[in-house]
């Protein structure tokens, strides 16, 4: 037995290769790529040691998971005491703990799992050899035995694996330990829309009962803003805990850090300016000075002068009162010091000590207001504790009566239970029975949750805790990228990364433990030109600040896709309008037709450029874009996202809006909102004529001015029930709100809402007016409802009270989305990849928050919170503070750009609009525009609408030659038991197998796999919106058929017609007596047939010395192939074949055309090789039921092969 390098039995640190910012990417062939990839994985997998990874963006981060768990439940080589190679038993899995950032990553990672070990019980010993190799794990039967056992092993563990986000961890825990944690054993999870409710309430009883500390935050912050605020107190968990709880025992020792850290000298702000009204240095020496100013210099100086004189003369409560004046006499509008104090250069030469006694009084002034502003702040952060620990008291309060926690609470609850001296028993239990803990996205992880890893893991690097129980080192995984680490709204800490590597780097080195810090830097997403593009981007200082790890560099990267093609793309930046120009919004409409912003023009540009690269024929080889490959990334939800949005819709481009939006921002919820006010309050006139225009009333805006204007008086309500009866759709609203009213008092929300949508057919109305993308609110409207139920007193006015109160969200998993282009924000793409990526938000700025600040002061050892709702109030302690925010923001600005660069796969478009002040300096559009320029991009003329060029760099496409999959293979019987001695001469021996006869192989009816059904012609879904819903089946299926069959006969017959006579040849036969076609449909299936023939691909296929209804047959290797094509073209170097497809529905992308059609064409292909060598046969499939051309990739089409074609 062999032992891989990773199981020498000395311990090792392997320390990550790193280059510095500047470095160019390594060109390396993909077989280089995959081998650095697969010894960098091999260490970081290593079940020996304790590994901490950086792992580049598109580095197979999961597989790598993966590859960790199974290697550490598999028998595993090592070294006995003596030096000798042995095979130990795997870790039991049940003690292996596993820590995701989301969920959907724990899905996956499990997901991914159960697949592998599932797929492993019934591979052949030669395939699963082969994949134990991989894992370093030798194939000996003893090996597959255990991975065989390891599904059923794993389907048997309570519960699963246990693979979890760490709150979902926490919360496991402290049911586990509710009486350690001093928590209810059943307390449940709290709503974010509860838990704001809750804190709202708490605030309303905290400031209802008034006091000095109130008033002193009422001329601040409004309560709304004021809750806000509470909530970052409460974000920053450990600090704020610890600083309320010294406020509640000693709030004099928590002033006095307060004053020490803003270097407040004094209480009273009155007496401190009372005291720099009267004592003024040198007060005489100034008078004297002021007194030549106003005799010999300048009349505005002698002005200034006279008015400092006058202020000197008067009594302190004088100039208590008019101490601007004095300030601005000596101090500009931007806080400087005027220079010499306001004197001439003359005067100042003939008096050079008034100019120095007024910089001198300047500078005072200045520490003056400095010493004001901190006096101010204090008070402002004291008042802020006055009443915000109190709040959070009361909202704690309010949580524990109803047995509720939220995310913060489980970790926290979970530290103290880690921390707790006398919760030793919960520390023996955890450390029984978790042997491995693997961490994944680190670098978003929380300093507390943090904390919590190092709880779990105190004893792995320690005495007997090194050791499993049967000996084998217990260890530590984590994965992440400092890299990406764009979280920090969440608590995330890229320093904390660092902190944490260390501390387990010591511990491992402390308990000479194994341990590995591999950097995953092959990239098996992205192509060369994108990767370029990230490299040489970071190599400039501006950008890598923030993305390098401090003293150290960027990995360059590379990509396994060497030749796999791609092109990235700078567009010139779209010019700015002069904003006097934009129009008046009291103009008319026709006169702002033709105004639009910068925003709103690469907005419509962009929708138009989609559009046309999801019509343009691919590049040979490759699959053709679908919508579905197109990721547009903003920073932020913006205006300019919205109007895209409309833009693409306007082209008709299937659009995803933003990933995540607010529930209550959608239209079909504010439109069963306001049906559920209106049933509240009949007699608000307003909300019922919303209702009576939406679709779930149905009339239009005349319907409703006719009812309504001649009312005199009376309420909508009272007209609408006498006059229902005029007119239909009068009639229609008043049924579905007489129903609804008549059950609004005792239906519950969800019943009320239910019958809205259903009985009464409000969810037709709806989709029907605002389409599919109203269907996902309407169902979280309703999954809102009974969440709602579920925890208050049914009341449809309390849902609409919890409703407006609350932020619930609308999710869109980005994954799940159909065909469409998904508009969404860098940060919720993590994660994420697309063929197409475009960042067309590129000139902003990053944002921060500068108004609560947080600092430490040593003596005290609290982290204290300062309070600077204005900027006017800023001192030198909290400018510093505001400065390091600043820098922050930009470091994690940068490294969204690199996590939104790195999405794509192949292409890449960068594009932006100008400011009015211009592009700013170090923006995502400036630092990719240096890259460009940095890698030589070729300039292209840009032809979309304003001047410049489009700076581009591109590689070509290198189709590589797929190899066709291997004939199954049978498995040997197993021999005989040895007890049973040889078999007899007289068994019969069976005879030898004779080749195979040539058979013939119908192309349309592959035999060597169960295709199943061949595709519907619609789905009902389909066929509801089609309105074809009251039309039988048989109806439907004979007019598909009929319809069909005309584009076939267009498609055959029209190319023997003269090209410009076509069209209209089309429509005159399809209008012809019987063919049941109004005029509207003859010309929509002309044009669309018109449109297949024009396409680019398919202009051969139609030309002159063009084939139709081809027949071929031939023989490939030992089968006979016979079949037809309906046309066919043969040119110098390529041959094209296409087939159509009559009464079928034609598949949402190319890769999801049925297997039954493209075995079928790789038949065809097949024989069309052998007849024509040399030449490139492609394969055209023409759906006539929606008159769709599929161009279908080499590689998918052989890929397809049928077996006894693909052995050939």
């Amino acid at each position: 037995m062999t032992t891989p390098p990773s199981a020498t039995p000395t311990p090792d640190v392997t320390m990550p290769d790193v280059t510095m910012p500047g470095a160019t990417m390594p060109d390396a062939t993909m077989p280089d790529a995959i081998a650095l990839a697969n010894e960098s994985q091999a260490q970081a997998s290593d079940p020996q040691a304790s590994v901490f990874v950086s792992a580049s963006a598109g580095s197979g981060k999961t597989k790598l998971l993966i590859d960790r768990l199974l290697r550490l439940m598999l028998p595993r080589p090592t070294h006995d005491a003596h030096g000798q190679a042995v095979l130990v038993p795997g870790s039991d899995p049940s003690r292996i703990l596993c820590l995701t950032f989301t969920k959907a990553a724990a899905a996956e990672m499990a997901i991914r799992l159960q697949n592998r070990l599932g797929r492993w019980v019934t591979l052949p010993d030669a395939a699963l050899d082969t994949e134990l190799r991989d894992l370093f794990v030798p194939p000996e039967p003893r090996t597959r035995q255990v991975a065989r056992e390891l599904f059923a092993r794993v389907l048997d563990l309570p519960g699963g694996m246990r693979i979890g986000t760490i709150h979902a961890f926490c919360q496991s825990l402290l049911r586990r330990f509710p009486v350690e944690a001093a928590i209810s054993p059943h307390f449940t999870l709290v709503e974010e829309t509860d838990a704001r409710l809750a804190l709202r309430g708490a605030v309303e009883d905290v400031v209802g009962r008034g006091g000095p500390a109130i008033a002193a935050l009422a001329g601040q912050v409004g309560i709304g803003d004021f809750t806000t605020l509470v909530t970052r107190l409460q974000g920053q968990l450990r600090a704020f805990r610890a600083v309320a709880q010294r406020w509640r025992t000693d709030p004099a020792g928590v002033d006095a850090a307060l004053r020490r850290v803003l270097g407040v000298q004094g209480d009273d702000a009155a007496a401190i300016m009372r005291d720099a009204c009267t004592d003024i240095p040198a007060e005489d020496a100034l008078r004297d000075g002021l007194r030549r100013v106003a005799q010999d210099g300048s009349p505005k100086v002698r002005v200034t002068a006279a008015g400092m004189l006058a202020w000197l003369g008067q009594d302190t409560n004088g100039r208590v009162a008019c101490w601007d004046d004095w300030r601005q006499a000596l101090v500009k509008q931007d806080g400087e010091p005027r220079k010499r104090g306001g004197v001439n250069a003359t005067l100042d030469k003939k008096y050079p000590e008034i100019g120095d006694a007024l910089m001198a009084e300047a500078q005072r002034v200045l520490d003056v207001e400095a010493q004001l502003r901190a006096i101010m702040v204090r008070d402002l952060s004291r008042a802020l504790l006055s009443v915000a620990v109190p709040v959070l008291e009361g909202y704690a309060t309010r949580k524990t009566g109803q047995g509720l926690v939220d995310y913060d609470d489980l970790i926290e609850r979970t530290l103290e239970l880690l921390r707790d001296p006398g919760a030793a028993w919960v520390l023996y239990k955890l450390d029984g029975g978790i042997d491995h803990l693997l961490l994944d996205e680190v670098q978003d992880t929380s300093p507390e949750q943090w904390a919590i890893a190092g709880g779990l893991t105190a004893e792995f690097f320690a005495g007997e805790g090194t050791r499993e129980h049967d000996g084998l080192p217990r260890t530590v995984f984590a994965v992440g990228d400092y890299k990406q680490s764009i979280y920090s709204f969440q608590g995330a800490d890229p320093e904390a990364f660092r902190r944490w590597r260390e501390h387990f780097r010591r511990k491992a080195r402390n308990a000479q433990a194994r341990w590995r810090e591999p950097a995953l830097t092959v990239s098996f997403r992205s192509t060369t030109p994108v990767l370029a593009l990230v490299d040489r981007v970071f190599s400039i200082p501006a950008a890598a600040r923030g993305v390098a790890e401090p003293d150290s560099g960027i990995p360059a990267h590379v990509t396994a896709r060497p030749g796999g093609g791609g092109r990235v793309e700078l567009w010139p930046i779209t010019p700015g309008g002069d904003d006097a120009t934009q129009a008046d919004p009291w103009d008319a409409p026709t006169r702002n037709a033709g105004q639009s912003t910068a925003q709103q023009q690469l907005a419509d540009t962009l929708a138009a450029w989609i559009a046309g690269e999801l019509r343009r024929a691919p590049a040979p080889g490759q699959a053709p874009l679908a919508p579905g490959d197109v990721l547009i990334l903003v920073p932020r939800r913006s205006a300019f996202a919205r109007a895209l949005i409309r833009a693409l819709k306007t082209q008709d481009v299937p659009v995803a809006t933003l990933v995540r939006t607010v529930l209550t921002d959608q239209l079909a919820v504010r439109d069963l909102m306001a049906l559920c006010a209106a049933l509240l309050l009949p007699q608000d006139d307003l909300t019922l004529a919303c209702v009576l225009t939406s679709p779930l009333g149905g009339l239009d805006d005349d319907s409703l001015m006719h009812l309504s204007t001649a009312r005199q008086g009376r309420p909508l309500w009272a007209v609408l029930r006498a006059r229902h009866g005029e007119r239909p759709e009068w009639a229609a609203a008043w049924r579905m709100l007489d129903t609804l009213f008549g059950k609004v008092d005792y239906a519950s929300p969800y019943a009320l809402l239910s019958e809205a949508l259903g009985p009464l057919g409000g969810r037709a109305r709806l989709l029907a007016r605002l389409g599919p993308e109203a269907v996902e609110p309407v169902d979280e409207l309703l999954s809102a409802a009974l969440r709602f139920e579920e925890a208050h007193a049914v009341s449809l006015q309390g849902f609409l009270h919890w409703l407006h109160a609350s932020e619930e969200t609308v999710k869109h998993e980005p994954d799940a989305a159909a065909d469409m282009v998904r508009v969404m924000t860098a940060h919720g793409a993590k994660g994420l990849q697309a063929r197409l990526v475009i960042l067309p938000d590129t000139v902003g700025t990053p944002r921060f928050d500068s108004g609560l600040l947080w600092v430490h002061d040593a003596q005290s050892g609290l982290d204290l919170p300062l309070w600077v709702p204005r900027r006017e109030l800023g001192t030198g302690v909290t400018q510093a503070l505001q400065d390091r925010l600043k820098l922050a923001a930009a470091e994690e600005y940068n490294r969204l750009l690199y996590v939104a660069l790195t999405r794509a796969s192949e292409r890449l478009v960068v594009c932006g609009w100008e400011p009015r002040r211009g592009v700013p300096e170090n923006s995502w559009y400036d630092l990719c525009r240096q890259a460009f320029v940095a890698q030589d991009a070729r300039a292209e003329p840009f032809a979309l609408g304003w001047p410049g060029d489009v700076l581009v760099i591109e590689e070509a496409y290198a189709p590589r030659s797929v190899a066709p999959p291997s004939p199954p293979v049978s498995r040997p019987d197993a021999p005989p038991p040895h007890w049973m001695g040889t078999a007899p001469d007289w068994i019969p021996v069976p005879p030898v197998v004779e080749g195979p006869l040539a058979r013939p192989l119908a192309p349309s009816r592959p035999d060597d796999v169960a295709l199943g059904p061949q595709p519907a012609v619609r789905s009902p879904l389909e066929i509801a919106r089609a309105g074809m819903g009251g039309q039988s089946a048989g109806t439907r299926r004979m007019n598909a058929l009929r319809r069909g069959q005309m584009v076939h006969a267009l498609l055959q017959y029209l190319p023997d017609c003269v090209p410009a006579e076509r069209a209209q040849v089309a429509r005159r036969w399809l209008s012809r007596r019987g063919s049941g076609l109004s005029t509207a449909d003859c010309a929509r299936i002309a044009d669309q047939v018109m449109a297949v023939m024009e396409t680019p691909a398919m202009v051969p296929l139609f030309a002159s010395n063009s084939r139709a209804e081809q027949p071929l047959a031939g023989v490939v290797g030992d089968t006979v192939v016979v079949g037809q094509v309906d046309r066919m073209a043969v040119t110098d170097d390529e041959v094209l074949l296409c087939d159509f497809k009559t009464n079928r529905q034609p598949p949402a992308r190319v890769e999801e055309t049925p297997v039954l059609y493209l075995r079928q064409m790789a038949s065809y292909r097949a024989l069309l090789c052998m007849l024509y060598p040399g030449r490139r046969v492609t394969c055209i499939l023409v759906w006539t039921e929606g008159v769709r051309v599929s161009v279908l990739p080499d590689a998918l089409v052989a890929a397809n092969a049928p077996a006894r074609i693909a052995a050939q």
